[in-house]
């Protein structure tokens, strides 16, 4: 089993646990090994259970929930 704290993406991004701390950030949203999307976190709860990533051309802004399984790299 890999120890996906010291796992890096290909960008240099690390697994993250501290949601509430990456707004601002540019972050891989990942579920199930599968790439969702790359975006700038808008905003996030305190208790790190939720983020939005921030709405980029067409797109709407999203929100992601770690109980759903999403992970989050920076």
């Amino acid at each position: 089993m890999t120890d996906l704290s010291l796992v890096k993406t290909i960008h240099g991004r690390g697994l993250r646990k501290d949601w509430a701390q990456l707004t601002g950030r540019t972050v891989e949203v990942w579920l199930l090994d599968h790439h969702v999307l790359t975006g700038v976190v808008e905003q996030a709860a305190d208790d790190d259970s939720v983020l939005w990533i921030a709405a980029e051309g067409l797109s709407t802004r999203k929100l992601f929930d770690k109980s759903t399984g999403y992970q989050i790299w920076a």
